[in-house]
């Protein structure tokens, strides 16, 4: 009896300690629905307290090749939001070239811009910039034949990053570039999601692939992955870390017609923000959710416009899934179930888990024609390759383009938004993401004029600005900040993401 009750006793302790971790992880999700996501991983701009700025460029050209490759020319945008002027270093990095190093002066309060085709033609280039200063922002301007798009760069590597809008349809090319900017070597594996099939699937070909240091891999993931409308992909690193870029095009071969590039997001939240959309005749909106998690969660995506929130639609995301809410005028009949109902012109979107796990959010953007495989457009829409296999420039003046943007997790009070030099004006949209009515300011640099709003709780307004432009936008309370241009006569249509100031940027 001795003995058996001093292995009760010991027990016991066990137990309980076991019991308390069990009821934490139960309790988890339910204490998330007040607080917000993780947000290490998110691209910010360096803070004061650091010494340098360093930033990671997946891609800043493409050569495509017969077989493979996107054709895409990047001008680095490299802004200064410190006053003293500073001397950016920029080096190239190729699998198949010797390192690049290159240098740019940047005055205080300014942006300026580098040409990498006038430097490099490699069929892949990756770019790591540095500055001895805090303060630097690096974004990018990506032209391809048939369309254009802007993308920032990361400031941080992670081992997980997402990719929630693909397809691989023949009409597409989807691409991921992975970059590993270390000085070691990293492996990783690759997990898909997609509308037709429930729960995530792995190539064994895309597991533990190995991407060299200071180098960059392609992959496309038409090769690997049936075709499917809606593509959901998961980059972990079982070793090191990497930075993930995302090029999707639609050649046109059955109407649609685009270009779109854009960094993956290391971030999953309860709330993501999409300041600024688009609904018209000529332009189209989906919004993609993917759940990262092994559990089912409840979504709400709800319209925002000046008044606040005025339409919403539920769904639920299964484990490692994903799920299309496609956007649809309200002035139509008949929509779908499960179809977000939204006003014609520009507004925004805010994506919330309503039982606090964790998901991933972006918006798939698109004008012009919209025909795909299996219901193409008119003939005199489609673009055919010639028979070398070449592209055919789109028809001088078709107005197309796609813009696969990933959402703002959270809010933030600072924000800079850096616009390349583009025809016509841009819309920029500020979204209100708390409870509490927003008095919100823009600077421009190079200017003195500001331009103040009010926004009511989680409003949201667009404003025209001229392109060229690099603005601060500063609120009292959190707010997201983005931007979308379309090309008048061209295909072109881009979304710009503003970057979040840290919170002691003052």
């Amino acid at each position: 009896m001795s003995l058996l009750l001093w292995m009760v006793r010991l027990t016991l302790p066990a137990l309980l300690v076991g019991g308390l971790i069990v009821d934490q992880g139960v309790r988890r999700p339910s204490q998330q629905k007040d607080e917000s996501a993780v947000v290490e991983n998110e691209v910010r701009v360096p803070s004061n307290r650091s010494l340098t700025s360093t930033w990671y460029c997946p891609t800043v050209h493409s050569r495509k090749l017969v077989d493979s490759g996107v054709a895409a020319e990047v001008e680095l945008l490299v802004t200064n939001t410190a006053a003293e002027p500073t001397r950016v270093s920029v080096h190239l990095l190729s699998p198949t070239s010797a390192r690049q190093l290159l240098y740019l002066e940047v005055p205080g309060l300014a942006t300026r811009s580098l040409q990498v085709a006038n430097h490099t033609n490699d069929e892949l280039v990756s770019a790591l910039v540095e500055a001895p200063t805090s303060g630097v922002v690096v974004t990018r301007r990506l032209r391809s034949n048939i369309g254009t798009d802007v993308a920032m760069c990361s400031s941080v590597v992670a081992d997980e990053w997402y990719v929630i809008s693909a397809d691989t349809q023949a009409d597409a090319r989807d691409q991921l570039v992975i970059y590993n900017p270390l000085p070691t070597d990293a492996v990783v594996d690759l997990r898909f999601a997609t509308e037709a099939e429930v729960g995530p699937y792995a190539s064994p070909e895309l597991s533990g692939l190995v991407v060299p240091a200071a180098s960059s891999i392609l992959i496309e993931i038409g090769e690997y992955v049936r075709r499917r409308d809606i593509v959901a992909a998961t980059v972990q690193a079982r070793l090191g870390r990497v930075v993930v870029d995302h090029l999707q095009t639609f050649g046109g071969s059955s109407g649609r017609l685009g270009f779109s590039a854009h960094l993956a997001t290391a971030t999953s939240s309860t709330a993501w923000h999409h300041p600024v959309v688009r609904l018209g005749d000529d332009a189209r909106v989906s919004v993609m959710v993917a759940n990262p998690t092994d559990v089912v969660t409840d979504v709400d995506v709800t319209v925002v416009t000046g008044e606040g929130k005025v339409e919403s639609v539920a769904i639920s995301v299964g484990p490692y899934d994903v799920t299309r809410v496609d956007v649809r005028s309200n002035l139509g009949e008949g929509i779908a179930p499960g179809t977000l109902s939204a006003p014609l012109g520009f507004f925004g979107i805010i994506v919330e888990s309503s039982d606090g796990i964790p998901v991933v959010s972006g918006v798939e953007a698109a004008s012009g024609p919209d025909g795909s495989p299996g219901r193409e457009s008119p003939e005199k829409d489609l673009i055919q390759e010639d028979d070398q296999g070449s592209d055919i420039e789109p028809p001088t003046g078709r107005v197309s383009g796609l813009s696969i943007s990933s959402g703002v997790p959270n809010g933030s009070k600072g924000w800079v938004l850096a616009v390349p030099e583009l025809s016509g004006e841009v819309m920029v949209g500020i979204q209100n993401g708390s409870a509490s009515t927003a008095t919100v300011i823009l600077s421009r640099y190079g200017h003195r004029d500001r331009y103040q709003m009010r926004l009511g709780a989680y409003a949201s307004q667009q404003v025209r600005f001229g392109a060229g432009t690099t603005m601060e936008i500063r609120a009292d309370v959190a707010i997201a900040v983005a931007a979308m241009h379309q090309e008048r006569n061209g295909a072109g249509l881009s979304s710009v993401l503003a970057i979040k100031f840290s919170e002691d940027n003052k």
